[in-house]
């Protein structure tokens, strides 16, 4: 097995650990094996198969199952999950095989009965990958496990690749490039170096007993596993540079043959060259140099299929006598092969005849290939037609205002399939991907179309990734991967994602942004999304900051006042002159186009407040309280230079009042509203009327002087009600979802790390 990782590796040097475990428990007792075959048994199934009366269940295997290895007494494979089982030929019982994160597993070649559990070691900066603890189970006996640390020595240091009987082959990738023989002898590992030092090798995966292939840099070189030597040196074609696509080469071996695959003029070609002779023959084998394949040298015959590929007969799995080119059909369609006992290959596949489950290929009396059914997924027979796409349900403009999810899906031809969806915005490149399993319980919808509730959000939670997905055009591709094994079909389209402007919204995504300046002036919109697994806030990384921003005694997040669908901020400098910074639509580095005057005279307002649509034409109003307690409305025009009407006096007595914040429509009415917390700390709601006044205020509550800022952020938690942010000044930071209802407007608070001073982000003395 090679892992898809970086192969640069960093040694260590300690000294070597083994369990208690004798060099004996690695050896397959004498009647654990396979009996003879007599000779009027030619061809047949081995004899430790032959034992089961009808093929066994391995429902696993379904959708998205793989074969890892094939021993004499029973099969190792892995489900779509990652969970590894060993499956007995003689009563189709399976056996799970523990592992943790970090570790993988392998068979250790045909007819072998062990199985490998190794822990790769990924290192933050290091440079290297390696294998630390090996476990090895013999499956036949259920002894206890070997264990062998291979970290723990530079001797055995390096990443194990491969598994021959009781022979590990590791290859250590850091300053010596070299190729490891690693035997358990009397309790403890011997190690053969293979030759001298290699650039780049790899242990390939298809082996003998006695024989395994080493991928080095430009060639493939043979190893005789008993005298550690090369036998047989072979130089595949160069691959194709850039822009075909890379496929990695597979290596196959048999004990007449050595075979790899090259592509040549847009062909997949299978090279063959009888083993100890330097003449290659090149066959090609199909016409899509992209796609992948699987299959094993059977005696004089090479038995293959694509994994990949819409083409007929292209996905067949079929056998092609390397004598005279004679083809057998075997099955119509496989996704994995292993070599297995008695010069065997288990194939996972479907027949029309059989459905889909574990195929035995091996050579009948007449030395023709043929395939029987050892062990059924269970599932429905679709038999081996394929699968076709009808269309899609996406619609042109994805609508996410206010909403938590958007259905999208697909319809094919069947609903037993599995999809892997991406979703791609042209603007910003980045990507939603995720796998839809229908088995699993969701994605299949009554109408017989198949996918996701898509969350609006690019990127990987998991990997903490996520963000709220950007408005525009994306491109979207699906890839339907039928249950009955049969090829996938990838279909494509676009979408637009579109959010009607919001206040808080300074990168176009529609989740709420921070403004928040630091003492020496800079300034850094912090982004924002909802985590539904923990119901909080959380901030993204701060992408970008600007400096310079401490002329001003003022910064007020006002919504969209100037027409460019993103959020402007408006600051007043310590003469009393009001700037507007018309936000940037630029996603990728958003901030603020410079600065435009709006005017004079604005250090005699003691409030300042906006975001709030308070007169019912679509765009966010500003207001303001004077030293006289009167409060002023500021209508939005969408000026870029002059961007609010001559102010308008709606109220007095608004001096008593500390703290004045826009919300949008917290009381659930139809128009803006405002909160406004008095000398006391308490807090007040006064319903916008849609003209530009107010009803008469409501209480909300007490305790609220224990905040410095007060922010209404929008809808941060895409239940479609706007949302308060709330930060006290030792820094703290709480969220208060809204409820629609003006009675209790606000959820009991959560915290949140918006805005809050760690040991990468500064301490802050506003946020708006």
């Amino acid at each position: 097995m090679r892992t898809a990782f970086s192969r640069r590796r960093l040694a260590v040097s300690v000294g070597v650990v083994l369990t208690a475990v004798t060099a004996a428990s690695l050896t397959v007792p004498a009647a654990s094996a396979a009996p003879a075959a007599s000779p009027s048994a030619a061809g047949a199934a081995p004899a430790a198969a032959a034992r089961t009366a009808a093929p066994a269940s391995v429902p696993f295997l379904a959708s998205g199952g793989k074969l890892l290895a094939a021993g004499t007494t029973g099969f190792l494979s892995e489900d779509h999950g990652g969970t590894a089982r060993w499956t007995r030929y003689a009563d189709g019982v399976s056996k799970v095989i523990a592992k943790s994160e970090g570790e993988y597993v392998l068979g250790s070649g045909a007819g072998s009965d062990r199985v490998v559990v190794a822990r790769l070691v990924s290192e933050a900066g290091a440079e290297e990958l390696y294998t630390s603890t090996v476990r090895i189970y013999d499956m036949a006996t259920g002894a206890a496990p070997v264990t062998l640390d291979l970290s723990a020595s530079e001797e055995t240091h390096g990443q194990l690749d491969a598994v021959v009987g009781s022979t590990l082959l590791v290859s250590a990738h850091a300053w010596r490039q070299e190729l490891k023989l690693i035997d358990i002898v009397g309790g403890k590992p011997t190690v053969r170096k293979v030759g001298d030092q290699h650039y780049g090798p790899t242990w390939m995966t298809d082996t003998l007993p006695d024989t395994a292939v080493a991928r080095l840099y430009d060639r493939d070189m043979v190893v005789d596993l008993k005298t550690g030597k090369p036998v047989g040196t072979y130089q595949p074609a160069p691959e194709p540079g850039y822009p075909k696509p890379w496929v990695p080469r597979s290596s196959f071996l048999s004990p007449t043959h050595v075979g790899w695959t090259e592509r040549t003029d847009d062909k997949l070609v299978l090279a063959t060259a009888v083993r100890g002779q330097d003449e290659v023959v090149r066959t090609p084998l199909g016409p899509d140099d992209s796609t992948r394949i699987t299959g094993g040298l059977l005696g004089d015959w090479f038995a293959w299929g694509a994994t990949t590929g819409n083409a007929t007969p292209w996905h067949a799995f079929s056998a092609r006598s390397l004598k005279d080119g004679a083809t057998v059909e075997l099955l119509d369609h496989a996704t994995h092969a292993t070599k297995g006992p008695d010069g065997t290959l288990l194939v996972l596949g479907v027949t029309a005849a059989d459905g889909s489950g574990v195929f035995r290929v091996s050579l009948g009396a007449d030395g023709r290939p043929t395939a029987e059914l050892i062990a059924s997924t269970g599932e429905p027979n679709d038999g081996a037609a394929p699968l076709s796409y009808v269309g899609d349900a996406i619609p042109a403009t994805v609508d996410l205002d206010g909403v938590a999810k958007a259905r999208l899906s697909w319809k094919f031809s069947t609903t037993r399939a599995d999809l892997t969806v991406e979703l791609r915005s042209r603007t910003t490149w980045e990507t939603f991907r995720t796998v839809v399993r229908p088995a699993s319980g969701s994605g299949a919808y009554p109408d017989g179309s198949l996918g996701l509730d898509w969350v609006g959000e690019v990127g990987d939670a998991s990997w903490g990734s996520a963000r709220s997905a950007p408005n525009g055009a994306y491109e979207w591709t699906v890839t339907a991967r039928p249950w009955n094994g049969m090829p996938s079909v990838t279909a494509s389209g676009t979408m637009t994602v579109a959010r009607s402007p919001k206040a808080h919204d300074y990168d176009d995504d529609g989740a709420p942004d921070l403004i928040a300046r630091d003492k020496d002036g800079w300034i850094r919109p912090i982004a924002t999304r909802w985590d539904d697994a923990t119901g909080r806030l959380v901030p993204l990384d701060i992408r970008h900051s600007h400096s310079g921003w401490n002329v001003y005694d003022r910064l007020e997040s006002v919504g969209d006042i100037a027409g460019s669908n993103i959020a402007d901020l408006v600051t007043r400098d310590r003469d009393g002159v009001l700037w507007l910074h018309r936000g940037t639509s630029s996603q990728a580095n958003p901030g603020f186009e410079p600065r435009v005057r709006i005017g004079g005279g604005w250090n005699t307002y003691t409030q300042l407040t906006g975001g709030s649509d308070l007169t019912g034409d679509g765009r966010a109003d500003l207001v303001a309280v004077d030293k006289l307690g009167d409060l002023y409305l500021y209508k939005a025009n969408g000026s870029t230079t002059a961007p609010f009407e001559p102010r308008k006096k709606i109220g007095h007595g608004w001096g008593i009042y500390n703290q004045l914040t826009a919300t949008g429509q917290i009381g659930g009415g139809s128009a803006g509203d405002l909160v406004a917390r008095d000398k006391d700390g308490v807090l007040w709601l006064y319903l916008g009327k849609g003209d530009g006044t107010f009803a008469p205020r409501t209480k909300i509550g007490g305790g609220w002087n224990v905040y410095t800022d007060l922010v209404g952020i929008g809808d941060g938690n895409k239940d479609g009600r706007p949302d308060v942010y709330a930060r006290t000044p030792q820094g703290a930071a709480f969220f208060y979802a809204g409820t629609g209802d003006w009675k209790a407007p606000f959820k009991p608070r959560g915290s949140t790390e918006a805005g809050v001073a760690s040991p990468h982000d500064p301490a802050y003395n506003q946020v708006s």
